[in-house]
């Protein structure tokens, strides 16, 4: 029986305090089975961690070159949280090859991103593996960036049918509702390998003849599938899936210096006087301050809203006072957040307002993790213009009556657009994606704005 095994991660998000173990044990893998296979199925990187955005990136396909992975396929933090250029020149020094079927130069899609492959071979003995890949339709995010988007499952059953191979195999961004939706409509595909919604599949999952593996969240495990081919015919007989916690791997002597190293290395690169400040700005994460007051300031002026919608919870340190870094700013807003206009009738901010006050006192103290957030708990809802009369039980703008014809322009940012707690935005149809620019980019520019002169 011939047998080949493949090791997968996915939604490391640049928790680089894991990959010191795991980078020791894959390749300890890799040098004593040359024929072994590694993939990473996206949002390797996440702008959260100075090393990534010092490097915007790339200091993290240098780690996949350390080993070298065999493919890639891009997350939604590779994909959308980067600008055009800096994703178009991600993988320029990779030694892997990008496998990603859905994303195009163009929004009219008639030329693949240049940056990837819609699929590539690999032989193994007599065995002809086919790897394809494809990652989240964040449409608007894509196309805001310049780039095209094609809803996935349509991009794979197109590249389903082009291939030839004694295996398939998906390296799917896409989220596990989407894999075992894939995974009843393309019988063809024997292996989904998956990320994005943080699914842990301890020993896999079996739909319709496929086998589905995902390696749960930011390093915390490495997954292992097992393929089994008869030596005969060559055909696959068998897959088994397990996962390695990496708590439980072998710790490298030098563990420490290299996750330290890490981080020296991005507070080096981020090392830039921004501006001098005369006074420490300070953050709460249960009132409005001062560092809030400016940064609706700048969020409205930035987007021409007429208010922000946020939680106070996303302003994570004070700003010192003299000299700020870029290092300073990142720690402040590690979010890769960005803003999104929402064009509300008055009906709709009626509803939102009255979402809000149902919600806020239950949300103010949860440790909020994903949605783009990346701090310790949601904090206060912080809103200005909009306001709730409990005892009228009525939501008001500026104080007065809401009129329900007006259009109403509510910046906010990524977290309140996808996270579940309030219905009415997802409803919403005028939203405008404000990119590249994160949320801290603009507190750069305001800062600048405010402080610069002089500085």
């Amino acid at each position: 029986m011939k047998r080949l095994t493949i090791w997968h991660t996915n939604d490391i998000h640049s928790h680089l305090e894991k990959w010191p173990r795991i980078f020791a044990f894959l390749r300890e893998k890799r040098l004593a089975a040359q024929d072994d296979l590694f993939f990473d199925i996206g949002d390797f990187i996440d702008r959260v961690h100075p090393y990534t955005e010092g490097s915007m990136g790339q200091g993290n396909v240098a780690l996949l070159n350390d080993l070298p992975y065999d493919a890639v396929t891009i997350g939604n933090n590779e994909g959308a949280a980067l600008g055009h250029e800096e994703l178009a020149h991600l993988y320029d020094e990779a030694r892997f090859p990008v496998v990603c079927c859905n994303v195009f130069e163009d929004m009219e899609r008639t030329e693949l991103a240049h940056f990837a492959k819609a699929h590539i071979y690999i032989q193994r003995d007599n065995i002809k593996i086919a790897v394809i890949g494809a990652t989240a339709c964040f449409t608007e995010y894509y196309e805001s960036l310049g780039w095209g988007i094609e809803e996935p499952v349509q991009a794979i059953k197109r590249e389903v049918s082009l291939v030839q191979a004694d295996v398939i195999i998906l390296l799917s961004h896409l989220g596990l509702p989407l894999d075992e939706k894939i995974a009843a409509e393309i019988p063809e595909i024997d292996l989904i390998l998956g990320g994005h919604t943080h699914h842990l599949l301890e020993h896999g999952k079996e739909v319709n003849g496929a086998l589905l593996g995902a390696a749960g969240r930011w390093g915390e495990y490495v997954g292992e599938v097992t393929l089994e081919f008869d030596e005969t015919t060559g055909k696959l007989v068998s897959k088994q899936a397990r996962v390695h916690i990496v708590a439980d791997l072998p710790v490298p002597a030098d563990e420490e210096r290299q996750v330290a190293a890490f981080l020296e290395q991005g507070m080096a690169e981020l090392d830039q006087k921004v501006v001098a400040l005369p006074h420490q700005l300070a953050h709460n994460w249960f009132k409005s301050s001062e560092i809030s007051e400016l940064f609706h300031e700048a969020a409205c002026e930035w987007t021409g809203a007429e208010t922000f919608l946020t939680n106070a919870g996303i302003y994570m340190t004070d700003l010192p006072k003299g000299i700020v870094t870029a290092y300073d700013i990142h720690q402040l807003l590690p979010h890769p957040l960005n803003f999104i206009v929402l064009s509300m009738t008055g009906v709709e901010l009626d509803v939102l307002i009255h979402e809000i006050a149902e919600k806020e006192a239950e949300l103010r103290d949860i440790p909020l993790r994903g949605f783009g957030f990346r701090g310790e708990v949601f904090g206060t809802i912080l809103t200005k213009r909009m306001t709730y009369d409990a005892e009228l039980d009525m939501a008001l703008w500026d104080g007065a009556v809401i009129d329900p014809e007006k259009i109403y322009r509510v910046v906010t940012h990524d977290t309140f657009v996808y996270a579940p707690f309030f219905p009415i935005i997802k409803r919403v149809a005028g939203k405008e994606v404000y990119t590249p620019e994160l949320l801290r980019d603009v507190m750069t520019w305001k800062l600048k704005e405010k402080y610069g002169k002089g500085g």
